[in-house]
């Protein structure tokens, strides 16, 4: 239990310096369009090459996997909001897998 906790605490103080540190240094600064738009972008751009493998082999059916992946990013392109976005993509896998 107490390597648990050490190993927690080490975790925390690794990670948390890169998380509050910028809070400190660009109070009342605005970083270039460039570096925002690319911070912004960054974490998409990860977890989608980190997820869409696995979309292909979600729900055991390659055509209801790409009928609610491609759901997914429509709404994703007209801006709807993630929870949407989600449940629309499982609807629209269900009922394909289902026809």
């Amino acid at each position: 239990m107490t390597k648990i906790i050490i190993l927690s605490v080490l975790m925390m103080l690794v990670t948390a310096p890169s998380r509050i540190l910028p809070a400190f240094f660009l109070t009342g600064r605005k970083l270039p369009p460039f570096v925002e738009s690319f911070l912004y972008y960054v974490p998409f751009t990860i977890l989608g090459s980190l997820i869409f493998p696995d979309i292909l082999n979600s729900t055991g059916n390659i055509y209801s996997s790409i009928a609610g992946a491609a759901m997914a990013f429509l709404l994703a392109w007209f801006g709807r909001g993630p929870l949407l976005v989600l449940t629309g993509a499982i609807f629209t896998a269900f009922i394909v897998s289902h026809i």
